[in-house]
């Protein structure tokens, strides 16, 4: 096992990619909706993404996580945790925690995921780097000009554009207007499987 920015990160393949995405959502919707108590993770990043045969991803490294109901609605500002680049900006100006904290950090994920990118770049974070052309992703060029170079255009388009869709409303400002995990989880899978018609969680 390695991480996704290990030493065979540039090998991954686009299917490769979009299961990584999907495991990860995954895990987190498990820790937040089903787990008994729920758990915020805190530290959602490629380094914390465990790699098994490059085809599939673990969830590790729990260390900064919060637990309980109570910090799932909490309402008292906490010290931020967390590594530079995926910290959720709303956390980071208010210092409330929530399960939409970690949807922040797997959109940066997300975009590590098409781009090839670390989550710093200079002295802007990924999401600011990228946020130009995130926001043209009814423009094929520009999602295209987006992609690692590794993958040499090996892309499926529309799966493409749903990905750009996820992590930009990952990544809204207003925390309460990104989408949960099983939201994501669905989105992901059904761009996977054209035939998914499962109604939309909610």
């Amino acid at each position: 096992m390695h991480t996704y920015h290990g030493q065979s990160s540039g090998t991954l393949s686009w299917s490769n990619r979009l299961n990584i995405a999907l495991d990860v959502a995954r895990a987190l919707d498990y820790l937040h909706s089903v787990a008994d108590p729920p758990v915020i993770h805190r530290d959602v990043k490629s380094s914390n993404i465990l790699l098994i045969n490059d085809d599939h991803a673990k969830l590790a490294d729990f260390g900064l996580c919060k637990l309980g109901n109570d910090v799932i609605s909490a309402t008292t500002p906490t010290k931020v945790k967390g590594s530079l680049g995926y910290v959720d900006t709303y956390y980071l100006n208010t210092g409330l925690v929530s399960p939409k904290s970690d949807v922040y950090s797997f959109g940066v994920l997300l975009i590590e995921l098409i781009t090839g990118l670390k989550s710093v770049q200079g002295s802007m974070t990924l999401a600011e780097w990228t946020e130009e052309c995130r926001g043209k992703n009814e423009n094929v060029e520009v999602l295209i000009g987006m992609l690692d170079p590794k993958l040499n255009g090996n892309v499926d388009i529309e799966q493409l554009r749903v990905l750009v869709d996820v992590a930009n409303s990952s990544l809204l400002e207003n925390c309460e207007a990104r989408p949960n995990m099983a939201q994501i989880v669905y989105k992901i899978s059904c761009c996977m499987e054209p035939q998914c018609v499962h109604e939309l969680p909610v």
